[in-house]
């Protein structure tokens, strides 16, 4: 990196001079013996920020600012850029100009993200029927009766709790696939801060008893060993709670 360069890089990110010399020394990476520490730090790292924006502590169009994701997340630079790097990838960080930002999910992002929801998840439930183990179908009917308890619930807390009960159920059908590959690509597809699926809820007033019983549909399919009969319950339950307002493409001329 020319002197040129130190300064251009300072002025853009509102750095010093040293700040960036000290990226420069880090870019050249951890000597052989120190190469599994780096990654264990660019991992916590990942980790912090992504639950700081899926848990909305980082809002939607903020400023994703290397100098505070590293105190965050108690690390350094260095492994801060690895992880914007990835959240940009995943989709829940934008880059623009240098700088980074949270992800301001519209409706018509959110409902392509309910799309592919349902194509993964609806496969991994294919995969699942005949997989499924009694102990994962009991725990499946467990959190049934967790949700069935809401419905005494007004509707703000109740539909808290039901984030939390109905993000379990959905993670042991896909985790019931045994395919690694799968679970990777759902949990990227059903990242989305809290505070959008929130919103989501409350502008839909989504109804918990329809949907726990789409669940038992579900639960029923899958104890049947039925592959086809999963993955179309599966599918028909999230594209239920797809948002409404999202504009679909426009027809072909």
């Amino acid at each position: 990196m020319t002197d040129g360069q130190i300064a251009e890089r300072a002025h853009d990110q509102g750095e010093t001079g040293a700040q960036v010399l000290a990226d420069k020394r880090d870019a050249r990476g951890p000597p052989p013996g120190k190469a599994s520490e780096s990654s264990r730090l660019a991992e916590h790292a990942y980790q912090e920020i992504r639950q700081a924006i899926l848990s909305g502590e980082l809002k939607a169009g903020e400023h994703l600012h290397e100098e505070k994701l590293a105190t965050l997340s108690g690390t350094s630079r260095t492994p801060v850029r690895e992880a914007l790097r990835r959240l940009v990838a995943e989709g829940l960080a934008k880059a623009h100009n240098r700088h980074r930002f949270v992800t301001d999910f519209s409706f018509e992002e959110m409902a392509v993200i309910f799309e592919v929801r349902a194509r993964l998840e609806s496969y991994a439930a294919q995969l699942a029927a005949p997989r499924i183990t009694a102990a994962e179908l009991a725990e499946l009917e467990r959190l049934i009766a967790d949700i069935d308890a809401l419905l005494d619930l007004d509707h703000g807390p109740a539909a808290e709790r039901f984030i939390d009960l109905n993000a379990q159920f959905h993670a042991i059908t896909v985790a019931a696939s045994r395919s690694r590959q799968l679970t990777s690509l759902t949990a990227q597809a059903s990242a989305m801060p809290l505070v959008v699926i929130k919103q989501s809820l409350w502008r839909q007033n989504i109804d918990i008893r329809r949907s726990n019983d789409q669940h038992r549909d579900i639960l029923a399919a899958l104890a049947a060993g039925n592959a086809d009969w999963a993955a179309h319950a599966v599918s028909s339950h999230i594209l239920a709670t797809k948002p409404h307002g999202a504009r679909g493409p426009k027809p072909a001329r």
